[in-house]
Order: structure tokens, then sequence, then C-alpha cells
């Protein structure tokens, strides 16, 4: 009786966990475009009087991620004297938003959520409840003063 209770239980589950109705193909697709489209932005518009200031390069990493699978999704490298930040994406499988980038430097860590189109966002506090504020360039200078050295 257990036996065949668990055995329900974890069909169920099995059955839940993957909707037929996605297409996971598409949806890795959308995100790597959206994760391209934001360090065009971050280069031409944000940084574009910073330009001699920094140093961006790109380079493919491996993500995994359940249904989607493996694929390659470039992180952006931002190089200022002798700091270096890393602009990170973690996947499309995420609660409450299309993707996540971890922003990573010397200083710590910062996180920018997608929220479809080009509509990307910082998350400012994660507890009690999630707040978010939109990505410009004044939002990005501050995660940029959050990730770095003092």
């Amino acid at each position: 009786m257990a036996q065949d209770q668990l055995r329900a239980f974890l069909q169920e589950k099995k059955q839940k966990a993957n909707p037929a109705n996605i297409d996971w193909g598409a949806k890795r697709d959308a995100w790597i475009k959206a994760v391209n489209d934001l360090y065009r932005t971050i280069e031409e518009d944000y940084l574009k009087d910073a330009k001699h200031d920094v140093e961006l390069t790109r380079q493919d990493t491996t993500v995994r991620e359940f249904f989607i699978g493996v694929y390659q999704v470039p992180e952006l490298f931002l190089r200022v004297g002798d700091e270096e930040v890393i602009f990170s994406p973690q996947g499309a499988n995420i609660v409450g938003a299309l993707g996540r980038i971890d922003v990573t430097g010397l200083g710590g860590l910062a996180t920018i959520v997608w929220q479809g189109g080009n509509h990307w966002s910082v998350v400012v506090s994660r507890t009690p409840s999630l707040e978010l504020v939109e990505l410009t360039a004044d939002t990005l200078t501050d995660v940029l003063k959050q990730v770095m050295r003092p």
C-alpha cells in the first residue's frame, strides 16, 4: 500500500515537472539572444563614454539546466585597472524572472534578472520580499560600486 502511494506521488510529480507545451529550445535561444542584447547595450550605450577606461571581452561558458540541457552562453568580462567584473549567466529557469545573470567582482556579488524583451532589473533585496529596480546606466554604476573594491 505505501509503495503504491509513493509510486503514484512520484508519477504525479514527474508529470507536473515537464509541461509538454513549453518549447525548451526556443526558451534557450531567446535567453541567449537576451544576454547578447544586454551586453551590447552595456557596451554601446551605458559604457560608450568610458570606452578608454574599460576593457570588455566575452567568453562562452557552459550552462546546464533541467529540461533545456547543456548549452553555451557568453560571459562578459569588464576590466578596469587591476580589477575584473564578470557578468555570468546562470540560466533561464528562474523563479520570478525569465533569466538571471550574476555579477561578481572582488567586492561582492550582485544579481540582474531578465523580465522579457529588453527589460532587465537589478535585484536590490530578496528578503523580506523581492525588490527590483530597472537596469539603467545609473543602476549599473551602483552594481559596479557594489561588486568592486572600495
